[in-house]
């Protein structure tokens, strides 16, 4: 649990603050933005699989590009096992998750920032409020609902990992890269006890009920 724990914690803050830029961006006159949001978007609609296979492959220690890259640019001291390196596993998932799901996040902020009426920010900068009073005396408040359910999302979407973990790691090396969903899915085929993994599902899944109940109420709290 607290390896979910703590790829949930990297995505929550890494993974939203890197789509909530990027939308930011994208709402703004920029040249060829449109090809910006369909490239950002793409790897939420990818295959997780086929993404873990690859992400193996360049992080492979023995042969994967991104060593065979550092060690020509002359950073081999860098170079390491990313995926069997119990010291950086977790935090090589973490990194390619918040890579694999940030595209949600950045289509419901976008979406958001797209609802902001522009005259409030033609009114600001007719009363003199520059950039950062603008951002944050009228984006900040008006995209609090939306960045709470993309936090919503975000927990729930992370602490349901599985099919990139499976891929890249299987859950080691040893025990440092399981999460739930692979303890349970070990405890059902490796050992073939149906009946705990199924106790295992069934508590999961309520901790997961009372975790979106939480953030429902603050949420709730926070537009009265």
């Amino acid at each position: 649990m607290s390896q979910a724990g703590y790829i949930t914690i990297i995505a929550m803050v890494f993974q939203n603050a890197v789509a909530f830029l990027l939308a930011w961006a994208c709402d703004r006159e920029m040249r060829m933005k449109n090809w910006y949001r369909v490239i950002f978007f793409l790897p939420p609609v990818l295959s997780e699989v086929v993404v873990g296979q690859v992400w193996r492959w360049i992080l492979d220690g023995n042969y994967g590009i991104l060593n065979y890259w550092l060690t020509n640019l002359g950073f081999a001291h860098l170079a390491k096992n990313w995926l069997s390196d119990p010291q950086t596993a977790l935090t090589t998932l973490a990194v390619v998750h918040c890579w694999k799901g940030f595209g949600w996040g950045f289509l419901l902020f976008l979406a958001g920032l797209q609802t902001i009426p522009r005259e409030l920010y033609e009114a600001a900068k007719v009363d003199g409020a520059n950039a950062w009073q603008s951002f944050k005396n009228i984006t900040v408040p008006m995209m609090v609902p939306v960045t709470i359910l993309v936090m919503i999302l975000t927990i729930l979407g992370t602490m349901q990992i599985f099919a990139l973990i499976y891929t890249m790691t299987g859950g080691g090396p040893g025990y440092h890269t399981e999460v739930p969903v692979t303890r349970i899915f070990a405890s059902m085929r490796g050992s073939s006890r149906f009946g705990y993994a199924c106790a295992q599902g069934i508590t999961f899944g309520i901790i997961l009920c009372m975790v979106s109940f939480a953030q429902y109420m603050v949420s709730k709290r926070s537009k009265a």
